[in-house]
């Protein structure tokens, strides 16, 4: 009797291991991207802008459930700061590095895909130290959410190309940073 449980469950062990492996969509993805940053405010003319650039890796221990994680940063957010003194150019970036979960649909003979998740995110707020009106690097932690929309360029489903919204919610001391990033990505799968 005991034999026979080995046995059966030996089977068991490789029929899953070997539907988990049958995955027909490559488990890994690299995407390059491109687009702006707008800050959400509640006061319309304090809305800092940038553009924004980023990349991503996930990978995919389920056809439909895909880890994530990247860079992504806006680039000189902040105009120059301008007194009776004259003007100071800060020189600054916002680095978010999100990490978290994304769901996958894929719809249209699996070359179109349509997504959405979030997770966790850390900022970091970087300005140049010389300046004459104490604008301070700092680091903060909070979330985000994502969408997204692919296509894939070629049959084998290795190129994408595709838009992705994300809402990132930081909160650092005495402040809330809310940013709304658009990109567009250039993605590899493997």
């Amino acid at each position: 009797m005991r034999g026979l449980w080995s046995v059966r469950s030996s089977i068991a062990f490789f029929l899953l291991t070997g539907l988990l492996a049958a995955q027909s969509v490559p488990r890994n993805r690299i995407s390059l991207s491109g687009g702006w940053g707008s800050q959400i405010s509640v006061f319309p003319t304090n809305g800092e802008s940038a553009p924004a650039l980023g990349i991503s890796y996930g990978f995919r221990p389920l056809r439909w459930f895909e880890l994530e994680s990247g860079l992504v940063t806006a680039l000189h957010p902040g105009g120059p700061i301008c007194s009776a003194h004259g003007c100071f150019d800060p020189d600054d970036r916002y680095f978010w590095v999100p990490f978290g979960v994304r769901f996958v649909a894929p719809i249209a003979w699996q070359r179109v895909e349509l997504s959405a998740g979030g997770g966790g995110l850390y900022q970091k707020y970087t300005a140049n130290s010389a300046n004459p009106y104490n604008v301070q690097s700092y680091g903060a932690w909070g979330g985000y959410f994502t969408g997204g929309a692919a296509v894939s360029l070629d049959r084998s489903r290795r190129f994408w190309l595709g838009a992705t919204p994300r809402v990132m919610l930081a909160n650092p001391a005495f402040r809330r940073d809310r940013w709304f990033v658009i990109t567009g990505d250039v993605g590899f799968r493997f």
